[in-house]
C-alpha cells in the first residue's frame, strides 16, 4: 500500500503543480482587471474621480491623461448593478472624491447580467463583491470561472503572431488597435457593407424590467453623490456610424426620457452625449462601438477639459 501511495503521489504531483501554476498565472498575469484592482486599493484615499461602466468606458477613458487622480473601474460586460456595488463598496473610503463618471450609452439602461456571467467570481476575488452566491469551486479557482477564456489568454501569450497588449498602471491598454477597423484597413465602404451581418442583434434586446432596475440603481448613486457634494457626469461615448445606424429607436427614446427626468429632479447631474461627435473618424475606432488607443486619448483629453470646467462652475 505504501509503495502504491508513493507511486501515485509521483504520478499525480506534476498535474497538481500544473494546476497550481495555471491558477497563479491567471491570477497574476498583467490584466486590465488585476491592474485596476491593485491601483484602486493602493490609491483609494487619494482618488478624486471614479469611472464606472462597460468596455465602452473601459476603452475610452485613460486616467493617464486626466488631471484628477482617477480610477477607471469600467470593465467588459459590466452592468449598472456591478457599477452600483463597486461604487457603494468604495465611495465611502474615497475621502478626496470629487466626481463620478457613469456610462449612459444607448444600451446601458436595458442590459443586466444574470448569475451565469463568468466574470462575477473575479469581482468577488479582486473587489470583495458578490452579487449572486459564488460556488466554493469558483471561490477557490479563478481559472474555473471560464477555462475556455483563460485557455485562449494563455495560448495568445505564447503565440508570437498575437499582439502583446501594453497595460499601464491604471489597467488601461495603451496599444489597443486590433479589430475590424484594422482588419478592413479603415475602409468606410467595406465597413458599411459588412455591418448588417456583423452587428446583427448587437445590444438589440429591450427590457422594461431592466430599465426600471437600472434606473433605481443609478438614482441611488446620484442621491449619494448629491448628498456628499460629488459631481455626477453621465457620458455617452463616441460610436462609429455603423453602430449608430443599427440602434433600436425605442431604446434611445427611453434614454432621453430618463435624462430629461434627471434635468428636472437633479440639476446637479450633468449629461454629455458624444455619440455623433464629428471630431472622431474611422481611424479613432477599433470596432463599431469601441475607440482604439488613439481615439481614447483624444476623447480623454476632451473629458478632462469638460470635468475641470464642470468642477469650476
Amino acid at each position: 500500500m505504501k509503495k502504491f501511495l508513493i507511486s501515485f503521489s509521483k504520478f499525480i504531483l506534476p498535474f497538481l503543480l500544473l494546476i497550481v501554476a495555471i491558477e497563479l498565472y491567471v491570477l497574476y498575469y498583467p490584466s486590465t482587471f488585476n491592474r485596476k484592482a491593485s491601483y484602486l486599493h493602493a490609491n483609494k484615499a487619494a482618488t478624486e474621480m471614479m469611472v464606472l461602466g462597460s468596455s465602452h468606458n473601459q476603452n475610452a477613458l485613460n486616467p493617464e491623461f486626466l488631471k484628477l487622480k482617477t480610477v477607471n473601474l469600467a470593465n467588459a460586460s459590466q452592468d449598472i448593478q456591478i457599477d452600483s456595488a463597486l461604487f457603494f463598496k468604495y465611495a465611502g473610503e474615497m475621502k478626496a472624491l470629487k466626481a463620478v463618471i457613469l456610462e449612459l450609452d444607448y444600451f446601458t439602461l436595458e442590459e443586466k447580467n444574470d448569475k451565469e456571467n463568468f466574470r462575477l467570481p473575479w469581482y468577488k476575488r479582486f473587489f470583495g463583491i458578490e452579487l449572486y452566491p459564488i460556488s466554493l469551486y469558483n471561490r477557490v479557482s479563478i481559472y474555473a470561472s471560464s477555462p475556455s477564456f483563460f485557455n485562449k489568454v494563455m495560448a495568445d501569450a505564447i503565440n508570437p503572431k498575437k499582439i502583446k497588449y501594453q497595460i499601464n498602471q491604471y489597467g488601461f491598454i495603451t496599444n489597443d488597435f486590433p479589430g475590424v477597423m484594422e482588419d478592413l484597413k479603415y475602409d468606410s465602404l467595406q465597413l458599411a457593407a459588412t455591418a448588417g451581418e456583423r452587428l446583427k442583434g448587437k445590444h438589440a434586446a429591450v427590457s422594461l424590467y431592466n430599465l426600471d432596475f437600472n434606473k433605481s440603481k443609478l438614482n441611488s448613486i446620484i442621491r449619494y453623490c448629491i448628498t456628499h457634494n460629488i459631481e455626477v457626469i453621465l457620458l455617452s461615448a463616441p460610436m462609429y456610424t455603423t453602430y449608430i445606424n443599427n440602434e433600436v429607436a425605442e431604446k434611445n427614446i427611453r434614454r432621453r426620457q430618463y435624462v430629461d427626468s434627471l434635468k428636472n429632479a437633479a440639476p446637479a447631474v450633468h449629461y454629455f452625449n458624444y455619440e455623433n461627435d464629428p471630431r472622431f473618424s474611422v481611424h479613432d475606432f477599433k470596432n463599431d462601438d469601441h475607440l482604439n488607443s488613439t481615439g481614447a486619448k483624444k476623447y480623454t483629453l476632451i473629458i478632462d477639459s469638460l470635468v475641470n470646467k464642470t468642477l469650476a462652475n
